[in-house]
């Protein structure tokens, strides 16, 4: 697979030990600030950028709740008989 053009690119194909000594050894890159949206996430301990297992489950009942005050004014017109 080494040298062989994959969109318009010649591959290159190494031992994974020889990507780690020269990524440590030339790059050398300053640490980026994460934007704040990003910092609270990754401060809960889910850096991935993804919401976490409880996150979701929490977002999803608060959506719920929302959904259900919002048919509460709907409620009397269904009890008319």
């Amino acid at each position: 697979m080494h040298g062989r053009l994959a969109c318009g690119r010649p591959l290159v194909v190494r031992l994974a030990s020889e990507k780690l000594l020269e990524d440590t050894s030339h790059h050398h890159h300053p640490k980026r600030l994460l934007p704040e949206a990003n910092r609270t996430r990754s401060a809960s301990g889910s850096s991935s950028g993804q919401m976490s297992r409880d996150e979701r489950v929490a977002a999803i009942k608060n959506k719920l709740k929302a959904l259900e005050e919002d048919e509460k004014p709907r409620d009397p017109k269904k009890l008319k008989i």
